[in-house]
């Protein structure tokens, strides 16, 4: 697996004027991150894509059973992911951040 690789801002990262690309793990990672942040219709190429926080998940009645059902379903969404070994969600009134660690095809990572 190959991805462009971005920094925290999720611009891109050059370097001498090239395109930095990652490989294997680093690759998987950064774009299991970048599907579980991506929301429903902030990709311009496909407006269905990604987790509907603002209209489905934040604020919801769902719970964080159904919170955490959904950010599993966001990852197990790449065929490189094997399985989730843990996964944590901890949210305030402003913030939700998620904790996984994944197994895929290149080795364990955590997001």
């Amino acid at each position: 697996m190959q991805t462009l690789k971005l920094d925290e801002n999720n611009n891109l990262v050059l370097d001498k004027n090239n395109l930095q690309i990652l490989n294997g793990i680093e690759a998987c990672a950064q774009d299991t991150r970048t599907r579980v942040g991506i929301c429903r219709g902030e990709n311009p190429y496909n407006t269905s894509q990604g987790a509907d926080y603002f209209g489905e998940i934040l604020g919801k009645m769902g719970g964080q059973d159904y919170v955490r059902d959904i950010i599993r379903e966001r990852i197990g969404d790449n065929e490189e992911i094997v399985q989730i070994n843990s996964l944590e969600i901890f949210h305030n009134k402003e913030t939700m951040q998620v904790v996984a660690e994944i197994s895929s095809i290149y080795g364990v990572f955590t997001i």
